[in-house]
């Protein structure tokens, strides 16, 4: 009958979907303290080297890429010692919550909970996840978060990134 005005109706629905997906996306997620410090922890538990962009000059002072290569170091050993790939220690965090509390303008105290589960890939977490096959551990930190060079980034000593 009158598919002329269906096919238009449709087209324009589409359109407008399109448009509103792209203005959502330049509006996306802006750097904050909170941004950050999730940012930084799903790299450090999925032992990503890319941490090293959110760490401060603080922990930088020795070389940050020294710090989170040992770090890195650390788990592949461990995890050789168990018997596994390093890939084995990688876990990924999900049901993030965050408490942001301003210090000043340029420091900020980021309280993170959320759960972290086993992910060495991402076939293995998703089967895991729908099976129950994986323990869920929680994660509840605090982390000092400071602005520099307009970036907001972690200092401190961020959960075990620096050795003893």
């Amino acid at each position: 009958m009158d598919s002329g005005g269906k096919f238009l109706a449709i087209g324009s629905v589409i359109i407008i979907a399109v448009i509103l997906q792209v203005v959502l996306v330049m509006a996306g997620p802006k750097d904050t303290p909170g941004h950050a410090a999730v940012e930084f922890s799903k790299a450090y538990f999925m032992l990503d080297g890319d941490m090293t962009e959110r760490l401060c000059s603080e922990v930088d002072e020795n070389d940050g890429s020294e710090v989170v290569a040992d770090y890195l170091q650390r788990m592949a050993a461990a995890a050789r010692t168990e018997g596994f790939a390093p890939s084995w220690k990688k876990m990924a965090l999900s049901h993030i919550e965050i408490e942001t509390r301003m210090v000043d303008d340029n420091t900020a105290q980021v309280h993170l909970s959320c759960h972290r589960r086993r992910s060495p890939n991402l076939i293995f977490g998703a089967v895991a996840k729908v099976f129950f096959l994986s323990d869920s551990y929680p994660v509840d930190a605090t982390l000092t978060v400071v602005k520099e060079n307009g970036r907001w980034k972690v200092c401190g000593r961020p959960f075990s990134l620096v050795g003893s």
